[in-house]
C-alpha cells in the first residue's frame, strides 16, 4: 500500500516507519502536520494517509478536511487524545480509523485494512445518498412538470405523464431532465 505519513513530530514516527516497511508498505511522502497534505494527495494519489499527533488541533483537522474535500482518501489517525469531542471532530473531518495509542504501530496492517473498508463503505453510502436525493428531486420535478402539462394542454394526469415519457424516449433523455426543461420553459413564459 502506498502511504503518505503526516506527523507533527517527525522524530516520533520511526517505529511506525519500520513496521510499514517490514509489512511491504511504501511511504511515498513524510510531511509535517502544517504542510499541505491535500496537495500531496492530489499529486501522489496514495492508497491511504496516516496522521500521527499526540493531540488533535485545528490545523490537523483542517488538513484532514481539505483532503476529504479535494480527494477523499482513507485516513488513519494515531493519537493519544481519547476525548469524545476529538474523536467526533476527527471522524467528521474524514478519519476512517482513530487509534488512541501512538505506541502500537505493530497493528498497522489491520488498522489500514479497517480504514480502507470503512472508507469504501462511507463512499458507497455517500453515493447512495446522492442518488436518492437526485431521485427525490426528479420525482418532485416530474410532478410539477406534469401539473404544468395538464394545465396548458388540458390533459389528464396519465396523459400528461405519458406525453412526458414519450418526449423523454424520443430525445433519449431521462424523464427528470424533460421535467426540468418543462419547468424552465414555463418560468420563462410566465
Amino acid at each position: 500500500m502506498d502511504l503518505i505519513l503526516v506527523a507533527n513530530c517527525l522524530d516520533s514516527v520511526q517505529p511506525l516507519l519500520q513496521v510499514a516497511s517490514k509489512a511491504g508498505h511504501r511511504i511515498m511522502k513524510l510531511i509535517g502536520a502544517n504542510d499541505e497534505a491535500s496537495r500531496y494527495v492530489e499529486s501522489l494519489h496514495p492508497d491511504a494517509l496516516i496522521f500521527v499527533s499526540d493531540e488533535l488541533d485545528r490545523s490537523l483537522l483542517r488538513a484532514m478536511k481539505a483532503v476529504n474535500d479535494r480527494r477523499p482518501t482513507p485516513m488513519l489517525l494515531f493519537t493519544r487524545d481519547s476525548q469524545a469531542g476529538s474523536i467526533d471532530a476527527a471522524v467528521k473531518a474524514g478519519a476512517t480509523a482513530y487509534v488512541v495509542d501512538c505506541d502500537a504501530p505493530e497493528r498497522l496492517d489491520s488498522l489500514l485494512g479497517v480504514a480502507k473498508v470503512r472508507f469504501q463503505e462511507q463512499q458507497r453510502l455517500k453515493k447512495e445518498l446522492q442518488q436518492t436525493k437526485n431521485a427525490l428531486l426528479d420525482r418532485k420535478n416530474i410532478e410539477k412538470a406534469k401539473g404544468i402539462v395538464m394545465k396548458t394542454k388540458r390533459l389528464s394526469e396519465d396523459q400528461a405523464y405519458n406525453a412526458m415519457r414519450h418526449l423523454a424516449m424520443n430525445h433519449n433523455k431521462r424523464i427528470g431532465e424533460i421535467a426540468e426543461q418543462i419547468i424552465s420553459a414555463s418560468e420563462i413564459l410566465v
